[in-house]
Protein backbone atom coordinates (compact mmCIF):
# COMPACT_ATOMS: atom_id res chain seq x y z
CA UNK A 1 0.00 0.00 0.00
CA UNK A 2 1.09 3.25 -0.96
CA UNK A 3 -0.49 6.80 0.96
CA UNK A 4 0.93 10.22 -0.34
CA UNK A 5 0.20 13.72 1.83
CA UNK A 6 0.95 16.70 0.46
CA UNK A 7 -0.22 20.07 1.94
CA UNK A 8 -2.39 21.69 0.14
CA UNK A 9 -1.75 25.44 -1.66
CA UNK A 10 -4.27 27.30 -0.95
CA UNK A 11 -3.80 29.46 -4.66
CA UNK A 12 -3.66 26.11 -6.63
CA UNK A 13 -6.87 25.06 -4.92
CA UNK A 14 -8.58 28.15 -5.23
CA UNK A 15 -7.47 27.60 -9.20
CA UNK A 16 -8.53 24.44 -9.89
CA UNK A 17 -11.82 25.58 -8.25
CA UNK A 18 -12.27 28.63 -10.55
CA UNK A 19 -11.28 26.84 -13.68
CA UNK A 20 -14.29 23.84 -12.79
CA UNK A 21 -16.71 26.64 -12.16
CA UNK A 22 -16.21 28.03 -15.18
CA UNK A 23 -16.62 25.06 -17.28
CA UNK A 24 -19.75 24.77 -15.12
CA UNK A 25 -21.57 27.73 -15.39
CA UNK A 26 -19.97 30.86 -16.77
CA UNK A 27 -22.35 33.18 -17.00
CA UNK A 28 -22.96 32.50 -13.05
CA UNK A 29 -19.12 33.29 -12.63
CA UNK A 30 -19.45 36.25 -15.03
CA UNK A 31 -22.37 37.62 -13.07
CA UNK A 32 -20.46 36.93 -9.40
CA UNK A 33 -17.26 38.21 -10.25
CA UNK A 34 -17.04 40.06 -13.28
CA UNK A 35 -16.70 43.89 -13.48
CA UNK A 36 -19.59 45.97 -15.35
CA UNK A 37 -18.71 46.79 -18.90
CA UNK A 38 -15.21 44.91 -18.71
CA UNK A 39 -14.34 41.78 -20.10
CA UNK A 40 -14.88 39.24 -18.05
CA UNK A 41 -11.60 37.10 -17.73
CA UNK A 42 -11.14 34.48 -15.13
CA UNK A 43 -7.07 35.73 -14.77
CA UNK A 44 -8.79 39.10 -12.58
CA UNK A 45 -10.15 36.83 -9.75
CA UNK A 46 -7.59 35.99 -7.23
CA UNK A 47 -7.84 34.18 -4.11
CA UNK A 48 -6.09 36.53 -2.18
CA UNK A 49 -9.55 39.21 -3.06
CA UNK A 50 -12.11 37.05 -2.39
CA UNK A 51 -10.90 34.33 -0.13
CA UNK A 52 -10.98 35.49 3.48
CA UNK A 53 -11.49 32.79 5.59
CA UNK A 54 -10.13 29.42 4.93
CA UNK A 55 -10.61 25.94 6.76
CA UNK A 56 -7.60 23.90 7.15
CA UNK A 57 -8.72 20.20 6.99
CA UNK A 58 -7.51 16.83 5.37
CA UNK A 59 -8.56 14.04 2.76
CA UNK A 60 -7.07 10.71 3.00
CA UNK A 61 -6.93 8.80 0.04
CA UNK A 62 -6.25 5.18 -1.15
CA UNK A 63 -6.90 2.84 -4.13
CA UNK A 64 -7.72 -0.69 -3.44
CA UNK A 65 -6.60 -2.94 -6.41
CA UNK A 66 -9.58 -5.29 -6.99
CA UNK A 67 -9.08 -8.39 -9.85
CA UNK A 68 -11.96 -9.30 -11.80
CA UNK A 69 -11.72 -12.20 -13.52
CA UNK A 70 -12.22 -16.30 -13.12
CA UNK A 71 -13.20 -16.27 -9.74
CA UNK A 72 -14.70 -19.73 -10.23
CA UNK A 73 -12.24 -22.38 -10.04
CA UNK A 74 -12.74 -26.44 -10.31
CA UNK A 75 -15.09 -28.32 -12.80
CA UNK A 76 -18.47 -30.56 -12.01
CA UNK A 77 -18.99 -33.73 -14.72
CA UNK A 78 -22.85 -34.85 -15.24
CA UNK A 79 -23.12 -38.04 -16.68
CA UNK A 80 -26.66 -38.80 -18.71
CA UNK A 81 -28.04 -41.08 -21.21
CA UNK A 82 -27.67 -40.28 -24.60
CA UNK A 83 -31.21 -38.63 -25.52
CA UNK A 84 -30.79 -36.19 -22.15
CA UNK A 85 -27.90 -34.91 -23.57
CA UNK A 86 -29.74 -32.72 -25.60
CA UNK A 87 -31.63 -31.36 -22.95
CA UNK A 88 -28.62 -28.91 -21.68
CA UNK A 89 -27.31 -25.79 -22.90
CA UNK A 90 -23.93 -25.72 -23.99
CA UNK A 91 -21.70 -23.27 -24.19
CA UNK A 92 -18.49 -22.66 -26.91
CA UNK A 93 -15.85 -20.70 -26.04
CA UNK A 94 -13.34 -22.06 -28.50
CA UNK A 95 -11.61 -19.34 -30.77
CA UNK A 96 -13.79 -16.73 -29.35
CA UNK A 97 -11.03 -15.35 -26.79
CA UNK A 98 -11.56 -13.99 -23.47
CA UNK A 99 -14.57 -12.78 -21.84
CA UNK A 100 -15.64 -9.74 -20.81
CA UNK A 101 -16.94 -10.41 -17.47
CA UNK A 102 -18.88 -6.79 -17.04
CA UNK A 103 -20.83 -7.86 -20.87
CA UNK A 104 -21.29 -11.48 -19.47
CA UNK A 105 -24.78 -12.59 -18.76
CA UNK A 106 -25.08 -16.30 -16.94
CA UNK A 107 -23.93 -17.71 -14.33
CA UNK A 108 -20.02 -17.92 -13.96
CA UNK A 109 -19.78 -21.76 -14.51
CA UNK A 110 -21.20 -23.40 -17.95
CA UNK A 111 -21.59 -26.93 -19.94
CA UNK A 112 -18.58 -26.77 -22.24
CA UNK A 113 -20.08 -28.17 -25.77
CA UNK A 114 -16.34 -29.27 -26.82
CA UNK A 115 -16.11 -31.39 -23.31
CA UNK A 116 -18.99 -33.80 -24.50
CA UNK A 117 -17.53 -37.40 -24.48
CA UNK A 118 -18.99 -41.25 -24.84
CA UNK A 119 -18.36 -43.03 -22.19
CA UNK A 120 -18.68 -47.02 -22.45
CA UNK A 121 -21.53 -48.12 -20.31
CA UNK A 122 -20.35 -50.24 -17.21
CA UNK A 123 -23.05 -52.08 -16.88
CA UNK A 124 -23.20 -53.60 -20.83
CA UNK A 125 -19.86 -52.86 -21.05
CA UNK A 126 -20.64 -51.03 -24.04
CA UNK A 127 -22.51 -53.27 -26.00
CA UNK A 128 -26.18 -52.06 -25.55
CA UNK A 129 -27.84 -55.52 -24.13
CA UNK A 130 -27.67 -57.39 -21.32
CA UNK A 131 -27.01 -61.39 -22.21
CA UNK A 132 -29.42 -63.58 -19.76
CA UNK A 133 -30.03 -67.34 -20.21
CA UNK A 134 -33.91 -67.86 -21.52
CA UNK A 135 -36.23 -68.30 -19.19
CA UNK A 136 -38.64 -70.31 -21.95
CA UNK A 137 -36.42 -73.30 -22.89
CA UNK A 138 -34.05 -72.44 -19.33
CA UNK A 139 -30.67 -72.36 -22.02
CA UNK A 140 -31.00 -75.51 -23.74
CA UNK A 141 -32.58 -73.44 -27.31
CA UNK A 142 -35.11 -76.04 -27.29
CA UNK A 143 -38.21 -76.98 -26.30
CA UNK A 144 -38.65 -80.57 -25.24
CA UNK A 145 -41.53 -82.14 -25.29
CA UNK A 146 -42.88 -86.03 -25.23
CA UNK A 147 -45.73 -87.67 -27.04
CA UNK A 148 -47.64 -90.82 -26.92
CA UNK A 149 -47.48 -92.92 -30.09
CA UNK A 150 -49.72 -96.05 -30.49
CA UNK A 151 -47.02 -98.72 -31.49
CA UNK A 152 -47.87 -101.99 -34.01
CA UNK A 153 -51.16 -104.05 -34.39
CA UNK A 154 -51.56 -104.22 -30.71
CA UNK A 155 -51.26 -100.09 -30.53
CA UNK A 156 -49.22 -100.32 -27.64
CA UNK A 157 -48.49 -96.67 -26.23
CA UNK A 158 -45.28 -95.98 -26.10
CA UNK A 159 -43.45 -92.00 -24.86
CA UNK A 160 -41.50 -90.67 -27.59
CA UNK A 161 -39.50 -87.53 -27.25
CA UNK A 162 -39.49 -84.83 -29.35
CA UNK A 163 -37.62 -81.00 -29.43
CA UNK A 164 -37.86 -77.97 -31.38
CA UNK A 165 -35.71 -74.65 -31.45
CA UNK A 166 -37.33 -72.26 -28.66
CA UNK A 167 -38.95 -69.11 -30.28
CA UNK A 168 -38.11 -66.90 -27.18
CA UNK A 169 -34.33 -67.00 -28.14
CA UNK A 170 -34.60 -67.76 -31.68
CA UNK A 171 -32.36 -71.39 -30.74
CA UNK A 172 -29.73 -69.78 -28.88
CA UNK A 173 -30.33 -70.26 -25.43
CA UNK A 174 -29.89 -66.82 -24.61
CA UNK A 175 -31.96 -63.80 -24.59
CA UNK A 176 -31.38 -60.39 -24.80
CA UNK A 177 -32.63 -57.22 -22.92
CA UNK A 178 -31.54 -53.57 -23.30
CA UNK A 179 -29.72 -52.85 -21.01
CA UNK A 180 -31.85 -50.29 -18.44
CA UNK A 181 -28.48 -48.32 -17.64
CA UNK A 182 -27.77 -46.69 -21.01
CA UNK A 183 -31.51 -47.76 -22.47
CA UNK A 184 -29.34 -49.68 -25.57
CA UNK A 185 -27.10 -47.38 -26.27
CA UNK A 186 -23.99 -48.59 -25.71
CA UNK A 187 -22.47 -45.48 -24.57
CA UNK A 188 -23.36 -43.31 -21.42
CA UNK A 189 -22.46 -39.38 -22.08
CA UNK A 190 -20.32 -36.89 -20.00
CA UNK A 191 -20.21 -33.42 -20.06
CA UNK A 192 -18.21 -31.07 -17.82
CA UNK A 193 -19.14 -27.69 -16.24
CA UNK A 194 -16.55 -25.62 -16.93
CA UNK A 195 -15.68 -21.54 -15.94
CA UNK A 196 -16.22 -19.02 -18.37
CA UNK A 197 -12.70 -17.96 -19.27
CA UNK A 198 -13.26 -14.03 -18.27
CA UNK A 199 -10.64 -11.79 -18.45
CA UNK A 200 -8.42 -10.61 -15.90
CA UNK A 201 -9.22 -6.52 -15.13
CA UNK A 202 -7.27 -5.28 -12.18
CA UNK A 203 -8.87 -2.32 -11.28
CA UNK A 204 -8.41 0.29 -8.75
CA UNK A 205 -11.20 1.20 -6.27
CA UNK A 206 -11.20 4.85 -5.02
CA UNK A 207 -11.77 5.34 -1.39
CA UNK A 208 -12.08 8.74 0.32
CA UNK A 209 -12.02 10.13 4.01
CA UNK A 210 -12.48 13.75 4.88
CA UNK A 211 -12.16 15.27 7.97
CA UNK A 212 -14.51 18.59 5.78
CA UNK A 213 -17.69 16.37 5.46
CA UNK A 214 -19.18 18.69 2.53
CA UNK A 215 -20.55 18.33 0.01
CA UNK A 216 -18.02 18.58 -2.06
CA UNK A 217 -15.76 14.59 -0.68
CA UNK A 218 -17.60 12.70 -4.36
CA UNK A 219 -16.31 14.92 -6.39
CA UNK A 220 -12.88 15.32 -5.12
CA UNK A 221 -12.95 11.85 -4.98
CA UNK A 222 -13.37 11.26 -8.55
CA UNK A 223 -10.86 14.06 -9.54
CA UNK A 224 -8.20 12.50 -6.73
CA UNK A 225 -8.62 9.19 -8.30
CA UNK A 226 -7.85 10.62 -11.85
CA UNK A 227 -5.18 12.91 -10.43
CA UNK A 228 -3.52 10.28 -7.82
CA UNK A 229 0.12 9.62 -10.17
CA UNK A 230 0.57 13.48 -10.32
CA UNK A 231 0.60 14.05 -6.45
CA UNK A 232 3.84 15.13 -4.56
CA UNK A 233 4.42 14.39 -1.33
CA UNK A 234 5.30 11.93 1.30
CA UNK A 235 4.38 7.97 0.75
CA UNK A 236 3.98 6.27 3.45
CA UNK A 237 3.87 1.99 3.57
CA UNK A 238 1.17 1.54 6.37
CA UNK A 239 -1.09 3.41 8.18
CA UNK A 240 1.35 3.25 11.14
CA UNK A 241 3.83 5.60 9.59
CA UNK A 242 0.58 7.67 8.81
CA UNK A 243 -0.56 8.36 11.82
CA UNK A 244 2.79 9.44 13.34
CA UNK A 245 3.98 11.52 10.25
CA UNK A 246 0.99 13.38 9.18
CA UNK A 247 0.64 16.20 11.64
CA UNK A 248 4.33 17.15 10.86
CA UNK A 249 3.58 16.82 7.07
CA UNK A 250 0.23 18.83 6.67
CA UNK A 251 1.45 21.18 9.38
CA UNK A 252 -1.56 21.45 10.92
CA UNK A 253 -3.86 18.64 13.04
CA UNK A 254 -7.34 18.88 14.87
CA UNK A 255 -9.69 15.91 16.15
CA UNK A 256 -11.17 15.72 12.94
CA UNK A 257 -8.66 14.73 10.95
CA UNK A 258 -7.36 12.81 13.58
CA UNK A 259 -10.88 10.79 13.62
CA UNK A 260 -10.80 10.43 9.73
CA UNK A 261 -7.41 8.84 9.74
CA UNK A 262 -8.69 6.23 12.23
CA UNK A 263 -11.74 5.71 10.00
CA UNK A 264 -9.27 5.42 6.82
CA UNK A 265 -7.46 2.76 8.94
CA UNK A 266 -10.46 0.35 10.21
CA UNK A 267 -11.75 0.86 6.58
CA UNK A 268 -8.40 -0.14 4.90
CA UNK A 269 -8.09 -3.28 7.06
Amino acid sequence: MSVRIKTPNLDEIFEKWKQKAARTDRKKMEKEFGTKGAVFSLDAISAAEYVKDTMKEAAIYFAVKKSLGPLAKGKEENLVMAPRVGREQYYSFKGAGKIDKENWKGDEKVPHFESIQAVPCKNCRGKGYIEEKCKTCKGTGKIDETFTVLVGEEQKKEKKPFSYPCSTCHGTGNRSEPCKECGGHKNMYKYEILPVPFKTVVTGVPILHSSAQTKYEKEIGDDLHKMIEDVEGIKFSEFKELESKSEASLGYMNKNISKTIGAARSDYK
